[in-house]
């Protein structure tokens, strides 16, 4: 088979959504809760982003993001820590919009691998993480 010479650009532009509002502060995700982002198509898949939104406010944590094979996460083979992002002390207010927060992934995903998200520290009552993933199909 002849390699790629030319650039491939996904056909069906695609978004993820996701809320992270439970414990799981592991780092092979085999245990506690997870948060299903993105599923890649049957075709596969580019991701270029993860955006993450508090929904009130949160003390200090780390929302860690995984690929996961499409198998069972309980598996540590089949998931892989990819990035992690630091988020600070957030204060909800009626009057101040709250920071957005990006993650850059630029990453093909083969056919039904998953992103999944979970938080380092437990979320308050009734807050959390709405996440919203970029990408598009091939």
């Amino acid at each position: 088979m002849a390699q790629n010479t030319a650039p491939i650009f996904t056909a069906t532009p695609r978004l993820g959504f996701g809320v992270i509002n439970s414990l799981n502060n592991t780092f092979d995700m085999t245990t506690g809760t997870s948060a299903s982002l993105f599923v890649a198509g049957a075709s596969g898949s580019y991701v270029t982003k993860i955006r993450v939104k508090p929904s009130g406010s949160t003390a200090a944590t780390v929302l860690r993001f995984f690929l996961n094979t499409g198998g069972a996460t309980t598996v540590s083979a089949n998931n892989s820590l990819y990035a992690e992002l630091s988020i600070p002390v957030i204060t909800s207010s009626s009057i101040l919009a709250q920071n957005d927060f990006e993650v850059p992934l630029n990453i093909a995903m083969p056919a039904n691998y998953t992103i999944y998200g979970v938080s380092g520290t437990a979320p308050g009552a009734g807050t959390g993480f709405e996440v919203t993933t970029v990408g598009g199909d091939y």
